[in-house]
């Protein structure tokens, strides 16, 4: 992407402290949505922390400054597939990707998911 820059939020509050990345995040404004401006201003950090989904802040230059012009969370999330509803050739492809749980009978599977998704107005 030619003129935006993508930073983890981890690295951003890693390098200028918890207090002053939340003074930053308040600069994201979504009207059309507020709670996806909740999210990224009382939640992505405390999410980061915790592993539970890593942020991804998008900036551009505005007037020779850098601005959030946008965020991306992303989440692991997973999910299982019944061993009856796969024919062979589909169990083999999915041992690559999924590990077979014996108690379940069914293949567990890792998926990102993307969690928050926002545009700064």
């Amino acid at each position: 992407m030619k003129g935006y820059k993508i930073i983890n939020l981890k690295d951003i509050y890693n390098a200028m402290g918890e207090k002053e990345t939340k003074d930053i995040l308040k600069d994201f404004n979504c009207e059309l949505n507020k709670d996806v401006e909740y999210f990224l201003q009382h939640k992505a950090i405390e999410f980061s922390k915790q592993d539970i989904a890593e942020t991804f802040i998008v900036t551009s230059s505005y007037k020779e400054k850098d601005v959030i012009v946008g965020y991306f969370s992303i989440a692991n999330k997973g999910t299982s597939i019944k061993k009856i509803y796969l024919s062979n050739t589909k169990k083999k492809r999915l041992l690559k990707y999924a590990k077979y749980d014996n108690e379940s009978k069914s293949y567990v599977i890792a998926l990102p998911l993307i969690g928050q998704l926002g545009k700064n107005y």
